[in-house]
């Protein structure tokens, strides 16, 4: 049995508690700067993935961006729903690629200077050491 002591140790020690926290405090800052363009974080991610793969299969951008299946297909589906993203037919017929249309293409790039407001929001959060260290930590595990 768990104790209270060990409790409050845990919420206030667990470094996976604290980084989820920060993803959702930084997550919120990037979602409100971008909300007028009806975007949120992930899909503009996932937009900006398929720009620079050109034609990634669902599953290239689940593994570029550590995504879970669930989360690319959903986002996918409403991005898709809104003209942002076309689905391509693979060679065998059961496959198919992700394309940006010319919607998509104008959206991200309109969401640029949305985008660069929120980066300076976060970046000012957490300090020049804090951007240096996450730079390294994403660096050292392979995940920038």
């Amino acid at each position: 049995m768990i104790t209270e002591g060990m409790s409050k140790r845990m919420a206030k020690e667990c470094l996976a508690m604290r980084v989820r926290r920060l993803n959702r405090v930084v997550t919120k800052i990037y979602d409100a700067s971008l909300r007028p363009l009806g975007l949120r974080t992930a899909q503009q991610t996932i937009l900006v993935a398929i720009s620079l793969m050109k034609t990634p299969t669902p599953t290239d951008i689940e593994r570029r961006l550590s995504l879970d299946k669930s989360t690319v297909s959903r986002n996918v589906d409403r991005m898709h729903r809104r003209g942002w993203v076309e689905f391509v037919p693979g060679e065998d017929g059961r496959s198919h690629y992700l394309k940006l249309t010319a919607k998509g293409a104008k959206l991200l790039g309109e969401s640029t200077a949305l985008w660069q407001l929120a980066q300076k929001k976060v970046a000012f959060l957490l300090g020049k050491e804090g951007v240096t260290a996450l730079s390294r930590m994403l660096s050292t595990f392979g995940a920038e």
